[in-house]
């Protein structure tokens, strides 16, 4: 069943609960009226009759003679009074009855004998007649019973064509309303259909560019449009960047296959050189051993570096504590002076920072300001510059590292922290072109940000920002 069938069900189902509810609070207000129309009729001609009925005789002689006026009186042709003693015999009647009698049972007699009078509906043949008992009391005593009968032929009547004229308004109106709802059910739930045909078309086509076009009110549809675009748009976006991802990891395998590849090269000739050679040539084979354990270095730090990156991409998350910055970065000084061999290496006064801290993982942060030194150093030719610099700026401290070394092209600058990018006059280095990469990934997961500023043949400047440990 569709949506649409079901809300024009449902309407129809609570409008035609709420006429019939209607309908039979309207019927029952009308028969209550009309009954109570004819009691009150009934009950005041009883009062007028009672007045103007004369009994001839004695109490307590049976009633032999009782005079009642002419009910034409009352211009009521509907109306009849009767006369009963209290053995049940008519005594006097109006003259519209005829040769009949309104029916009295026995019951009635016994009610009249408590002296109250009280209303009934008794049938007299095919009518329905309203009549009121009425005691006739003389010296306090029950004599005999007044009835004053009204037919209800009229009001039966009435309540016929009521009921008629509801049961086919109703359905006149229930069938009017419903097609009114299922064309208005249709109308509403037009924009869902197109939106699940455009949907449904996206799907089929594979086609992820593409929007909704709804340019109604922002009602439920509205936002139910709204709402699928935005999905639409991170469905997107996070295919691109399965696509990029998939794109990098082909190409950090590659990479890494072609890293991984050159010292097990090397490796494998030196053994093929030390096998056919012996001892023969000790100093030959000191170099070729020289060569093999400088790959082997190598190797270990392009799989630790890896490593790192697996971990990196598994999102580890480190272990932080606070981390006092003056003894760090003054560590940090002391290697990059080992690191720098022939350059000049200087460090500015750490003793400003006071007892600054930052919150962290302490052994990845060396390994970041190391990462950074050893990169000036690398690319700062004999007799360079390379200088480590720190100061508090408001919640954060700014870590740089200056090199006057060789710079990085323009074009280079947006890709150094890509994994194994180097720049074309730095291919045939010794890095692994691993290490920014890394670094990057180490100050973001410090919450912090790292830029750099270059220009080629006059050295970088690399700028680490890290947010303070608020006391």
């Amino acid at each position: 069943m569709s949506l649409r069938l079901k809300l024009t069900f449902l309407y129809s189902g609570v409008l035609a609960l709420t006429m019939l509810v209607f309908g039979l609070l309207v019927y029952f207000f009308m028969e209550h009226n009309l009954t109570a129309e004819a009691d009150r009729s009934v009950a005041g001609i009883a009062e007028d009759v009672v007045r103007s009925t004369v009994i001839v005789g004695r109490f307590p002689a049976p009633l032999r003679q009782v005079v009642i006026p002419d009910v034409d009186v009352f211009a009521n042709p509907n109306t009849y009074i009767q006369v009963v003693d209290r053995s049940g015999v008519v005594a006097a009647r109006s003259d519209n009855l005829g040769g009949q009698v309104i029916p009295l049972s026995e019951e009635t007699l016994r009610e009249v004998a408590k002296g109250k009078g009280f209303y009934e509906t008794v049938m007299s043949g095919s009518q329905s007649l309203r009549v009121y008992n009425r005691p006739l009391l003389v010296d306090g005593q029950v004599v005999g019973v007044l009835q004053v009968a009204r037919t209800m032929g009229p009001a039966e009547m009435a309540l016929k064509r009521l009921r008629i004229l509801l049961f086919l308004g109703g359905a006149v109106a229930l069938f009017l309303t419903s097609t009114l709802g299922w064309l208005l059910a249709g109308a509403a739930l037009r924009p869902i259909g197109r939106i699940t045909e455009t949907a449904s078309a996206i799907q089929q086509g594979r086609d992820l560019t593409r929007r909704i076009s709804y340019s109604g009110p922002k009602d439920e549809v509205g936002r139910l449009a709204g709402t699928l675009n935005q999905m639409l748009e991170r469905l997107h976006d996070a295919y691109r960047n399965l696509e990029d991802a998939e794109a990098a990891q082909r190409r950090f395998v590659s990479d890494a296959s072609h890293e991984l590849r050159t010292p097990l090269t090397t490796i494998k000739g030196n053994v093929e050189l030390l096998k056919k050679m012996g001892d023969a040539d000790p100093e030959t084979r000191n170099e070729a051993l020289n060569d093999i354990a400088g790959e082997v270095e190598r190797m270990s730090r392009l799989v630790s570096d890896l490593l790192v990156l697996a971990r990196a991409d598994a999102s580890l998350k480190l272990k932080k504590e606070a981390v006092a910055l003056a003894p760090l970065l003054a560590e940090a000084a002391r290697r990059g002076s080992v690191l720098a061999g022939g350059l000049t290496f200087s460090a500015g006064d750490f003793s400003a920072l006071g007892e600054a801290e930052v919150l962290g993982d302490k052994d990845y942060l060396m390994q970041l300001l190391l990462i950074l030194i050893e990169n000036a150093v690398r690319y700062t030719p004999p007799g360079g510059e390379v200088r480590l610099e720190a100061q508090a700026e408001g919640d954060c401290v700014e870590i740089s590292i200056i090199d006057n070394g060789i710079g990085i092209a323009e074009k280079d600058l947006p890709h150094i922290f890509e994994r194994f990018y180097r720049a074309d006059k730095v291919r045939f280095s010794s890095g692994s072109g691993l290490g920014l990469a890394i670094a990057r990934w180490i100050v973001e997961e410090h919450g912090g940000t790292i830029i750099v500023k270059s220009k080629e043949g006059e050295g970088s400047t690399f700028t680490v920002h890290l947010p303070l440990r608020i006391l």
